[in-house]
Parts: C-alpha cells; structure tokens; sequence
C-alpha cells in the first residue's frame, strides 16, 4: 500500500527521520518495500500482511505508528452536519443475502455540484496511486484510501425507484461495469441492484448506468460489509480487480462503516455544496458485539522470554486501543471492530512484543538441541514405505478432500463436509485414500502411462454420527493396473516386513465399490483390517478407466502395533529343501483358501511351506474344473530328506485333498 507522509502527519505528530520511520514500521510488522520522493512528499511503499485489513488506510497506519511513538492519534473530528429532509422520505434498502451482507448504509446528499477536485485531494490521491475524475468520486477514493473501507457513489436519479435492493444475481443477468467490462453474473455473485437491474458488483465494481457524472446533482452514498470470500470469488471470476475488493476480502470494519460514511458526506459538502439528508438507512444483520481476550502477565513473559512489567503491558495495549482493565492475575482487554485478527491470549502477546520490540527479546549464546533418533512409528513408516517400494508400488500423496458424489460410491452415509458456502466442491474428507488414487490412475492413463502401481498411508475421515467427531485412522490403501495376485504379493509383502509372525489372510467377502466375484475381506491373525478385489464395473466407468484396477484399503494401526522391528536372529540351514510341484484338479468354486487350509490340517512337522504358483482351464481340463499347480516344501533340521520320505508326506497331502476338496492329481 502507498503511504502519504504528508497525509499520515494530519493524525499523527511524526518528527523522526525518514530512515528511522522506516525502522519503526518494520518492528510493528509493517516493512516498507520501497520510498518514492515527489516534489512536495515522500510516498511508502508499505506490506500490509493480509490479516491487518485495518492498516490498508492511513487511519490505520498513523494508528500503529501513536502507538509505537507514544504520540497522541487524531482522527478526522466529525461533527453534526447541517441536514434538509429525511432520508427515509427518499431512499429505502432491502438486503436479501445477510449472510454475504452483514451491513449495507445509505445516505443521500441533493443539489450536489459535481466539478473537479481542489489541488491538495488530487494531489493526494496520486500521490497513492490514483487518479482524479470529480470532486465525488474523488471522496470515495480518499475516505477508502483514509479509512480503508470502500465507498461507492450512486447517481441517486439514476435508481430505479430511488432505491437499493442488495441480493444473488439471477442467473443470465448482465452488467457493464465502470471501466466498461460487460459482467455476465452467477447466482453466486452479489450485487447491488435498484428495483429493476444490477446497479453495481457488491464491493468489487459499481455499474456505468449509474455512476456519477457531470449532469449529477443528487448522491446516494454506500457505505457497507460484505463477506469477504464472496467478494474474492466474484473478483476472480469475473477478472475484475479493484481498490475496493482487496480491501473487502480482507475484511472492514463493521462499525466504521458508518463514520467513513459520514466523512465522505462531510467531504462533499466541503467540496461540492449540496444538503444532506437527515439519518441513515442502515440495514445490519447483527449488531457488533466486542470480543473479550485475556492476558496473563506472567504467562507474556514466559512465552517472550523477557521480563516487561505488568503495567507497560497494560500501557502498551491501551496505546493499541484494546481498553485494558485488571482482573485479578489477568489483562482483560475488549477487542475494537478493527481489530478482527486478534482472537487469543497469543494474539495480545505478540501486541506487546512487536511495539515494546522484537529486538529486545533475549537470544541465549548457546541453542541447546536434544538429538534424538527417529521413533519407533517412523521407523515402521520408513519399513513399509521401502518394502512396498520393493514390490513395485510408488507411493502417492494427494489431497485430504474429495467430491461427494465421488466419496459417497464408498458407502458412507455420514461424510464429514465443510460448508458448501466456503467451499463447493472437493468440500468432503475422504472417508478412504482410494478415491484420489483411482484418480490418479485416470491421470496416468490420460498421458500414455498403461503400468501404474501406487499407495498411499495417510489419514482418512469415514462417517460420524450427528454431533460427532469422525472415526478418523490411518489407512493403507493400493491400486494396480496389474494382476489381483500382484497387488495382493504388495499387501503380503508389507505384512512380512512389519510383522513376519503375524498371518495375513484373505477370505472372501462383499465389499463396497469391489466387483462381487473378487472382493474379499484382508484379515490380521483374526482381526479384520480391510478389503481387497479389483473395483466394480460402475466404479471404473465413473473414472473413466479402461482396463479394470486391483485395489486393497486395510488400517496401518494393526500393521504397525504388531510391526517387530528387531528380528530374531535364526541360523541358515544346514540341509536343503525339497520342493515338489504338484497340479490338481478340483471344482471351479474350490479357493486357494480351502486348499491352504486342507494341508494345514495335515499333520507334516517336516512341511516347511506351501505356495501356490498358478490356475489353469481349458484343454484337458472338463468345463467346471480347474488347474490348481501348487508347491510343497519340505526340510529336515538334522539331515537331507531322502525322496522316498517325502513321496510319503506328498501322498499324504494329495489324500488330504482329495477326501476333503474331491482334488485329483492332473497327469
């Protein structure tokens, strides 16, 4: 923002040099970025951080600066001004959106002579940047840049009815704009409309039907709030930026609305004659009501690490205007209107170290640091994370919220949501990682990328019962455009590496947006963590998928609690193993499970494992029959296994089968 020296010096004595005004202004968090000298002032360039809407006025910055200097802060002294008629006789306001328009004022000034600006408000004005065009528009501009709350001007015999309705724009509704841009409207847009049509864009642009020009005589001046995120998504979509929404976005005060209000009418009579109206039209949502914040000295102290008297501390908020008062061990303070950003004991903290000096603030010779090694659920994160890199998967990270309609084909009633005001879409936590990962498939399909295997461990948000917080947990979700044998290897390679004497396993079971004949149930020992199968058709088509994806979300809790992260150490093998693969035939719906769980039945101390290799049908395999090839593993800790011994246990294993499962050996 652009800062008149000549301008601050009429509400504030500054007697400092330049150099040093510059320094004081940084320590309160106002850094200059640049000084340009004229030929009668000297303009700063000062940062204004987006949460300080109040110091985007010179009202605000001459503030700041009594404070710091001690100085006394002199404000525009408006008195009663000479009025003719009621302003209820000539105008009314009907504010239809309170919930984007918390304050909407109107006041009316009639026999106005509308003519160019004196020297000293012109020069002002382009001193900060901006240009003059007539003695009214020239007011509004000089109380925004003064006050830091927008005005806007309206040739009062221009309204439709002489009156103001602030309301949604009606979808197809078009506007041209003063700098002659035709603004197609969306019922999400604000506007200022009379009784017929848009007059003007609610805190970004007024209208060119209605603006104030030479044959003007009679003024409605607005004065008014707006919700400040309306206004930057209206800027945005219509690419229409002004003095006006940046100042909006970052919030006004509610309650000098009506004093910048006043200041403009007592501006233009000075300047432009006229009578104004007795009395406001001034329509509030909510009256203001003032925030109480407490401070406690001691704790000041132990946060800035210095000692500051409890009485400075009270000196220092009055100078800031927070009306300090004493409440036992405490600094009560009531929060003026401009000052929305200060909500908290640390707010009131920081207050008093940025004017008693942030240089101040003690900094020991020595920093002392513990070092410490990573903790055990790093470690468990970092082990999973390489094992799953081991297999093949890359990992992904995306973003927290999804759409509704996406997060509700994951069957949840319940989702946790933002308001769809604030935010439309995207406005849902993800109850699972899957949504965005399938997304990110579409992404990689889009751009040529057929072989895509990703995971994701992060934080999902399934439903909450009403008045609830969500039954938020860690998930580890998987999708591969590869084989279900594959992405279930990922899964049980994790297992192995987190918890290799805990069993994983795998039954089948119906789960939401999985294909019924693959979706199965992943268990830990006896404890269900998740769900495992290629998605469903409906799924796939929603995303735009052309080849079907193998996807699997479990909980990571079950698998890090149980994660060993020192191994056992046990001695390699003396003696080898022997291994014989055998291929049997048994009944469609006979599952890997079911002959897992037939030799595990089988008493064979000498079976070391079991594995299953690959499922054949076709030729000569009979219709309803398959292929199953399997291998049995076999090793003796004290000597080598002669291969009658083990024809044995393999003979016993096929029996085992065969009585149980109907299994015959394919030769």
């Amino acid at each position: 923002m652009n800062v008149s020296l000549n301008w601050l010096t009429d509400y504030v004595a500054i007697s400092e040099p330049i150099a040093r005004l510059e320094e004081l202004l940084k320590q309160i968090g106002l850094p200059v970025e640049g000084i340009t000298e004229t030929e009668t002032d000297l303009v700063l360039d000062v940062e204004v951080t987006s949460n300080r809407g109040d110091c985007l006025g010179h009202l605000g910055i001459a503030r700041e600066l009594a404070a710091v200097l001690g100085a006394e802060f002199t404000p525009p002294v408006l008195g009663e001004l000479p009025t003719t008629g009621r302003v209820e006789d000539l105008t009314a306001v009907e504010v239809l959106a309170p919930d984007l328009c918390p304050r909407y004022t109107a006041r009316v000034l009639r026999g106005v002579k509308v003519a160019p600006s004196p020297a000293w408000m012109v020069e002002r004005l382009e001193a900060v940047g901006l240009r003059g065009i007539n003695n009214v528009v020239d007011v509004t501009n000089y109380v925004l840049m003064e006050y830091s709350q927008p005005l806007h001007s309206f040739d009062y015999d221009k309204l439709a009815e002489n009156r103001i309705v602030v309301r949604r724009a009606v979808a197809g509704e078009q506007m041209v704009s003063i700098d002659g841009t035709t603004c197609r409207l969306e019922e999400s847009m604000l506007v200022i409309a009379d009784a017929s049509k848009p007059v003007a864009i609610a805190g970004v642009m007024g209208g060119l039907d209605t603006e104030v020009g030479e044959e003007t005589t009679a003024v409605l001046i607005e004065s008014a709030q707006f919700d400040p995120l309306s206004i930057r998504r209206t800027s945005r979509k219509l690419q229409l930026m002004s003095e006006s929404n940046y100042r909006f976005e970052r919030g006004v005060d509610p309650v000098g609305v009506d004093a910048a209000s006043l200041r403009a009418c007592q501006l233009i009579l000075d300047l432009g004659g006229g009578e104004l109206a007795e009395g406001i039209v001034d329509v509030w949502a909510e009256p203001f009501q003032p925030r109480q914040v407490a401070l406690r000295s001691q704790r000041c102290n132990a946060v800035l690490g210095m000692d500051i008297p409890a009485g400075r501390q009270r000196e220092i908020l009055d100078r800031l205007g927070l009306s300090p008062r004493d409440d036992g061990e405490r600094i009560v303070c009531t929060i003026p209107p401009y000052r929305g950003d200060l909500t908290r004991e640390i707010d009131l903290i920081e207050e008093v170290a940025r004017i008693e000096g942030y240089d101040k603030i003690p900094v020991a010779e020595k920093v002392a640091h513990r070092v410490t090694g990573e903790d055990r659920a790093t470690r468990v994160r970092r082990r999973a994370g390489e094992a799953l890199a081991a297999a093949g998967f890359d990992e992904a990270v995306t973003f927290a919220f999804v759409d509704r309609d996406e997060a509700e084909r994951f069957g949840v009633e319940r989702l946790v949501a933002v308001d769809a005001v604030t935010r439309k879409t995207n406005n849902v936590l993800r109850p699972t990682l899957l949504p965005n990962l399938l997304r990110a498939c579409k992404t990689n399909q889009d751009v040529g990328n057929a072989d895509v295997s990703l995971f994701e461990i992060a934080r999902c948000f399934p439903g909450a019962a009403e008045g609830h917080l969500p039954d938020e947990y860690v998930e580890l979700a998987m999708v591969t455009t590869g084989s279900l044998a594959e992405l279930r290897g990922g899964l049980e390679a994790v297992a192995d590496a987190l918890a290799p004497r805990a069993e994983l396993t795998v039954r089948p079971a119906p789960a939401e947006a999985l294909d019924e004949h693959t979706a199965a149930a992943v268990l830990l020992g006896d404890e269900p963590i998740g769900t495992i199968g290629r998605i469903s058709p409906a799924l796939q088509r929603f995303y735009g998928l052309e080849h079907p994806i193998a996807a699997a979300a479990v909980r990571y809790e079950p698998l890090e609690a149980a994660a060993r992260l020192v191994r056992t150490y046990q001695p390699l093998p003396r003696f080898p193993a022997v291994r014989r693969d055998l291929s049997v035939i048994v009944d469609e719906a006979v599952t890997w499970q079911q002959i897992a769980e037939a030799l595990a039945g089988v008493d064979q101390p000498l079976r070391e494992a079991v594995e299953y290799v690959t499922t054949y049908r076709g030729q000569p395999v009979p219709d309803g029959k398959k292929s199953l090839t399997l291998t049995l593993v076999y090793r003796a800790a004290d000597r080598t296994l002669r291969g009658e011994e083990v024809d044995e246990h393999v003979a016993a294993a096929l029996a085992a089968l065969g009585e149980k499962l109907g299994a015959s050996l394919r030769t």
